[in-house]
């Protein structure tokens, strides 16, 4: 079984080649010899973040401007004391107030913290020479316009649209990770993000197509966002929707949408197999090497490197080289997300984390016409929104654009819903694997109240044995 686009190393447009200034260099190896001689170790982070936000409420004017974000955070470890501070300030008092404050709770009283604070200074002046140094400019109104009259159009002639909104994000980041023979600086996390919400009168209330799309590279961007598809399939989403009817229907079948499996792959498969969190089983649990947890042809990787994959990356935040990880083959526990090349910070703000990159469900054997056709009651799910698995193993999806399956033709819409199962039964559950792929839609993971951007993607899966309702109860 082969993977649905080959991995690569990241160029610049995701993510460029770390600094090798030799002055960084340096400044790790005086801090190697700092912590031989005095014992103290330090570990700075250093953040600095451009962006633009922008959001178009119906025909209104767009609102919105550019940002910058940046500061730092400084550990210092001293015998069995710790200090930790954070500051949002790159200015030389704020390196003078953190990193006294540091050494004062590792009880480090004789350390020289204003040498260290001039050193530390010297080295995020090096942040300005990298890739945050540009600007990122909010986009053109044209984009907001092609959205949503994208949007109207989809509408025209089977129902009207109450409102069509459209936001915009874009960011360029840059961070340095300098410790003990530790000297990292890299330009990362690029990305241009579009969405579109379209709202209609539906038969128990307004109802909602969303749709959004994002590229990581800042040179050519609205030649890679296709904002015209973005508009139409929220604005048909909505209208498809206008007739849908909740439903509550226990043990069903599910013939989930090539890339709408991603966020099974994302939920059922990445959390559980991080590190940290199968060692304390928060997702229900224990899966150990060699253990067999689904069907055979049930490949699942972790990639950062994957092509367009929107959770990429090349090195993770301390510095260390993201590779390929193979999570499951044929059903059996392969590895773990864990150790170096997978720690990830949503900012200076907060410690680094065991994180997912892009987690995905490799292509199998079956025509995903074929599983739809084998279905002679269930539901076909287009699009899975966001999920949670709770510490029993139970899990709960919202799924945005459902229909029924007859005799194994898909037929009339339903009201959005939540899917829920168990992360165990579910996956020996999983009953046919497409030969078709997609990734889906740019995400964002909130572990333990941190966000990062991530992706995932996989093939049609046929999924037995899990329960759906309306995602509102109703009246």
């Amino acid at each position: 079984m082969t993977t649905p686009v080959p991995s690569r190393p990241h160029t610049a447009d995701q993510g460029g080649a770390p600094g090798t200034h030799p002055d960084l260099a340096a400044l790790g190896e005086r801090l190697r010899e700092t912590e031989a001689r005095t014992g103290v170790r330090v570990d700075l982070f250093v953040e600095r973040v451009r962006g633009a936000e922008c959001f178009v409420p119906d025909d209104a004017t767009v609102t919105g401007e550019p940002y910058e974000q940046a500061g730092f955070a400084v550990r210092i470890r001293h015998r069995d004391g710790e200090g930790y501070v954070a500051l949002n300030s790159l200015s030389g008092e704020a390196f003078r107030l953190g990193v006294r404050a540091a050494a004062d709770r590792a009880g480090a009283e004789r350390f020289d913290t204003d040498g260290l604070a001039a050193t530390v200074l010297r080295a995020a002046g090096h942040l300005e020479s990298c890739g945050p140094g540009v600007a990122v400019a909010a986009p053109s109104a044209e984009l907001f316009r092609t959205a949503r009259s994208s949007a109207l159009r989809a509408a025209r002639g089977t129902a009207s649209l109450t409102s069509v909104s459209v936001s915009y994000s874009g960011a360029v980041r840059g961070f340095l990770r300098l410790g003990p023979g530790i000297a990292h600086l890299e330009e990362t996390q690029r990305w241009h993000l579009v969405s579109c919400r379209a709202v209609a009168d539906g038969t128990g209330g307004p109802v909602v197509g969303y749709r959004k799309a994002g590229v990581r590279d800042l040179g050519a961007w609205e030649s890679g966002l296709d904002i015209v598809r973005v508009g139409r399939d929220a604005g048909r989403a909505a209208v498809a929707k206008t007739a849908g009817r909740p439903v509550t229907e226990r043990n069903v079948t599910l013939v989930i949408a090539a890339g709408a499996s991603g966020v099974l792959a994302h939920e059922l498969l990445g959390h559980p197999l991080e590190g940290d969190v199968a060692a304390r089983r928060l997702a229900g649990v224990a899966w150990r090497e060699g253990e067999r947890i689904g069907p055979a042809g049930l490949h699942v990787a972790d990639d950062p490197g994957l092509a367009g994959g929107w959770g990429g990356f090349a090195h993770d935040d301390e510095g260390a080289p993201a590779r390929l990880r193979r999570l499951v083959r044929d059903g059996t526990v392969t590895g773990f997300i864990d150790g170096a090349g997978r720690q990830r910070r949503q900012s200076f703000r907060q410690p680094p984390l065991t994180r997912m990159s892009n987690v995905y469900v490799e292509r199998g054997p079956d025509d995903p016409a074929a599983l739809t056709a084998s279905v002679g009651h269930g539901f076909h799910v287009a699009r899975l929104g966001g999920g949670r698995v709770y510490e029993d193993g139970t899990f709960a999806f919202g799924a945005v654009d459902v229909r029924r399956i007859r005799d194994g033709s898909v037929a009339e819409p339903v009201s959005d819903a939540v899917v829920t199962g168990h992360v165990a039964a579910a996956l020996t559950g999983i009953r046919g694997i497409g030969d078709d792929f997609a990734m889906g839609s740019p995400a964002a993971c909130a572990k333990y109240g941190h966000e990062v951007p991530v992706g995932d993607g996989g093939p049609t899966l046929l999924v037995t044995g899990l329960d759906i309702e309306p995602s509102h109860p109703s009246p």
